[in-house]
């Protein structure tokens, strides 16, 4: 056996830049897993919004049947301090027309989407759609999401 005492050399510049690759070669490693991994977020947001569809379908009977007192009904909105008001008009055949007033111009330029979704929200509505049976297209599940939020608040206040 040879029993001489190995000496190793190591520069202290090149043990600092190991040691930052191996950590920038890390993070590149965790951001990579995070952007193309089936996130748990993504899981989470679908699975939350099952559970609400399953929930309201089971009082899908109660919605049919209650029935609203005709007027005019409105709900405020505000998106990043932005401020806007939905308002429906319920006639005692149904829902007549649902519309947005904007408080501030800028808030069409920021939010393009709102009045193309509210108009396929409110034409089936206006056909006698339940709020539960609203369909709309995954690229605006974000925004259909929110004004089916102020309907639901704007119709629970026109209940009898």
């Amino acid at each position: 056996m040879n029993k001489r005492t190995k000496i190793v050399v190591l520069h202290m510049k090149e043990v600092i830049y190991t040691g930052i690759f191996i950590f920038l070669g890390i993070v590149l490693i965790v951001l990579l897993a995070m952007m193309f991994w089936p996130g748990r977020k993504m899981d989470a947001n679908a699975s939350q919004t099952q559970e609400e569809t399953t929930g309201s379908s089971a009082e899908e009977p109660v919605e049919e049947t209650a029935a609203y007192l005709p007027g005019i009904y409105t709900a405020s909105l505000e998106l990043n301090g932005n401020a806007m008001e939905m308002q429906i008009i319920i006639e005692s055949a149904g829902i007549s027309n649902v519309s947005f007033t904007y408080k501030d111009d800028a808030i069409q330029t920021m939010y393009p989407l709102f009045e193309p979704v509210l108009e396929s929200i409110a034409s089936q509505l206006q056909e006698g759609t339940a709020l539960e049976d609203i369909t709309y297209e995954d690229s605006q599940k974000y925004t259909a999401t929110v004004l089916l939020n102020a309907l639901e608040e704007v119709l629970e206040s026109a209940r009898k």
